[in-house]
């Protein structure tokens, strides 16, 4: 071979070496970008996971916070005892306090009579007189008089309110019914108070027994956590968020 030829030779295989270096270096960083593509996909899976997890958690506390109060004040309304509660007479007319008693029918000269606890306050009409002077008539307070007190409500009916827990009201007279207390709604007696259910009590003692006898055999109790835990997850399933906590926080 001639020493152009062993030239030619040498330079095309120094060229040849120059791709394969070229093309192992295109190579290593195809790897490292699909690499590093996998990693990002990776990281974005999870991260997208724990934001669903963190969002599927926050509506189980929710749930859970608005059941427990909602069961707290269910309880609570229905085992705390109330006192009793006055004798109330609501008229079914409605008037205002400038509402004149003539234009309701009640004449010049009608009367009615409102009694309560043994008293009675007889009140007559003038002719030109309101609901407002009927209601100041019967707030008057004498000892005499019914104890009672008279006001509109907030539907517009005259209201007669004992200003005890024992008294039974009384509205009568010809004209009682022009003003909403016609037969049959005449009479009015106080809300007698209400007792803890014996099931309360009952419950209670229960749950005391109960928790001395534990405290004795030393029985494991379940954490508040486990129990959180266990409605959390049952809830999350529910959601349609598969896997478990830890996995979603992986």
């Amino acid at each position: 071979m001639s020493v152009s030829g062993i030239s030619s030779f040498l330079q095309g295989a120094i060229s040849s070496w120059g791709q394969a270096q070229t093309w192992n270096s295109s190579v290593a960083a195809t790897d490292s970008l699909i690499s590093a593509i996998g990693t990002a996909e990776s990281n974005l899976g999870k991260g997208l996971a724990a934001i669903a997890n963190g969002t599927a958690l926050d509506r189980v506390n929710s749930q859970l916070k608005a059941g427990i109060e909602s069961l707290l004040k269910n309880s609570s309304s229905a085992t705390q005892p109330k006192g009793p509660a006055p004798a109330t007479a609501t008229g079914t007319v409605q008037v205002t306090a400038t509402t004149p008693l003539a234009s309701l029918g009640f004449v010049n000269g009608g009367t009615i009579y409102v009694s309560a606890g043994g008293n009675t306050t007889t009140y007559s009409s003038t002719g030109s007189d309101t609901v407002g002077d009927l209601i100041n008539a019967i707030n008057i307070g004498l000892p005499t008089n019914a104890q009672v007190t008279a006001s509109i409500n907030s539907k517009g009916n005259l209201v007669f309110t004992s200003k005890n827990e024992k008294d039974i009201i009384t509205v009568g007279g010809v004209f009682a019914r022009n003003i909403g207390f016609g037969v049959g709604h005449q009479s009015f007696k106080p809300t007698p108070g209400t007792t803890a259910p014996a099931s309360t009590k009952t419950a209670s003692s229960t749950s005391k027994s109960s928790a001395s006898s534990s405290s004795k055999s030393g029985a494991a109790v379940p954490s508040a956590f486990a129990l959180n835990a266990g409605s959390a997850a049952s809830m999350l399933a529910e959601s349609g968020v598969s896997g478990s906590l830890v996995n979603l926080l992986a």
